[in-house]
């Protein structure tokens, strides 16, 4: 009947909206998640590459220095921590698994400086332990150890 009356009737050709909403959706969140692994792949690399410049800057010096053991002697006049005499004597034994010898000129337990030269040094492939007198009563865990070398080069660790 449109064509008797002379109406022409024209068929659409093309994409549906919902369609191609569908599409930019897609389009959409593949662009962000190409963007978003790029950016992650940036900062695993940068992470890495910090990484492994300490642990060659370690290795070339020679110096792998390992807390072993920590312990404090129990005293009397201090009080208990979990069923243990704290104490204010801290005993702390290092490893160096490299190949110079670590001579520690400052050591510092939670920021406070114990310095002098009375600290032996930590010779490759041997053990050395060092004495702390404690000014307070402390417990072996929970404490932050740092020796800083003559040469400058510092080692951290927590109990």
């Amino acid at each position: 009947m449109k064509a008797f009356l002379g109406i022409r009737t024209r068929r659409r050709r093309g994409v549906s909206e919902l369609l191609a909403s569908i599409m930019m959706i897609g389009v959409t969140l593949g662009f962000g998640g190409y963007v978003t692994n790029t950016a992650i792949s940036q900062f695993n690399l940068a992470q890495n590459a910090d990484a492994f410049a300490a642990s060659s800057q370690e290795a070339s010096v020679g110096k792998l220095v390992s807390l072993i053991y920590s312990t404090s002697t129990p005293s009397q006049s201090c009080p208990l921590y979990g069923g243990y005499n704290e104490g204010n004597v801290l005993i702390l034994t290092f490893y160096d698994y490299g190949t110079t010898t670590f001579s520690p000129g400052e050591v510092f337990v939670n920021l406070t400086l114990y310095g002098g030269s009375g600290y032996g040094k930590i010779a490759p492939n041997a053990m050395t332990t060092f004495t702390l007198t404690l000014p307070t009563c402390a417990h072996p865990s929970g404490q932050i150890i740092l020796l800083v070398d003559t040469s400058g080069d510092e080692v951290q660790f927590e109990t």
